[in-house]
């Protein structure tokens, strides 16, 4: 291996003007400079396309496409296609990276290229962010296996690691649907069996009001149901038990979190129905007395609210 090989680092640009020249200033200034970055223009219909255009100009190191809109999973994939580097790295357009990043990300594959996936930890910034990016630990790696790496709260997202781009020969991000990291990145970490893991926040994750993390929809529900419930079958399939209460326990949060917002849209009933009876039959015997308790107790909050409602008016009428 080289000792500085290429990095394709992949900015789809969606509808975020007032961030973009902060994003891609972050990753122009990288102290790894030996990099191609791709701006993918998602038809977005502000004056980003104009904005990429101009950073063309700027850097050579820069290529801009321009598509119709297809969605982060689509600019993403058409971003890989034009990609030459054979080490990806995934940047949304409305975050920005710490300068040194790239090099620390890059220093456990090139002392090791074995590795397939190095990854970093992350700060949230507000949406109005101005300030400067300090990590302020020392730098470490810890390597960890697929399953370890698999129960951080950092795996599933896209951003924030470099991956080897044979990581992608086979996978790709689904088009149209939202929560694309969940139906790919565990493919990815299980694949790659290794991530080189650096708990610093070299990551800087913007916090934006109206996010689709925040948004209540149809096709919100039926997304994330189908991609947790994918990422469950995996699991069992790869006999992954280590980690499969803990997923079991967030296939249930989310479907409670989903229920509660359910009278605002009646159409979600089928979905959550059908959502809460794969729950009851997924296998309990690999979880533990807690996972179980935790399980019956979201399934039936309901029952148990009117039994301990019952309880205390009993005990209120008694003392009477």
């Amino acid at each position: 291996m080289t000792a500085n090989p290429l990095v394709s680092i992949i900015i789809p640009v969606y509808k975020v003007e007032p961030y973009l020249s902060q994003c891609v200033d972050s990753v122009i200034n990288q102290t790894y400079s030996n990099l191609e970055i791709i701006l993918v223009d998602d038809g977005s219909p502000d004056n980003c396309p104009k904005i990429c255009d101009e950073y063309k100009q700027k850097d050579l190191r820069i290529k801009v496409i321009h598509k119709p809109n297809g969605g982060l999973s689509d600019a993403r994939n058409a971003g890989m296609k034009i990609a030459t580097a054979d080490y990806f790295c995934f940047v949304d357009s409305d975050d920005v990276c710490h300068t040194q990043m790239i090099e620390m990300l890059m220093k456990p594959i090139t002392e090791n290229e074995t590795l397939k996936i190095s990854a970093c930890s992350y700060t949230k910034i507000p949406e109005k962010w101005n300030g400067i990016s300090v990590c302020k630990k020392e730098y470490s790696v810890e390597k960890k296996t697929a399953e370890q790496y698999m129960q951080t709260e950092l795996w599933m997202v896209a951003w924030g690691k470099i991956y080897a781009k044979e990581l992608f020969n086979k996978i790709e991000y689904p088009k149209g649907r939202l929560h694309e990291d969940e139906f790919t990145t565990y493919k990815l970490i299980y694949d790659a069996k290794t991530v080189a893991f650096i708990d610093l926040p070299y990551y800087l994750y913007r916090q934006r009001e109206g996010s689709i993390m925040g948004t209540v929809s149809i096709k919100n529900i039926i997304d994330t149901h189908d991609a947790l419930k994918e990422k469950l079958d995996f699991i069992i399939e790869k006999q992954l038990t280590k980690i499969y209460g803990q997923y079991l326990i967030d296939f249930c949060n989310n479907y409670c979190f989903f229920k509660k917002k359910r009278n605002y849209l009646p159409e979600a009933k089928t979905i959550m129905q059908k959502w809460k009876n794969e729950i009851s039959n997924f296998p309990k015997a690999q979880l533990n007395i807690i996972d179980r308790l935790h399980l019956g107790y979201m399934l039936n909050f309901t029952k148990i609210r009117n039994l301990l409602n019952d309880i205390l008016l009993k005990t209120i009428f008694r003392q009477r």
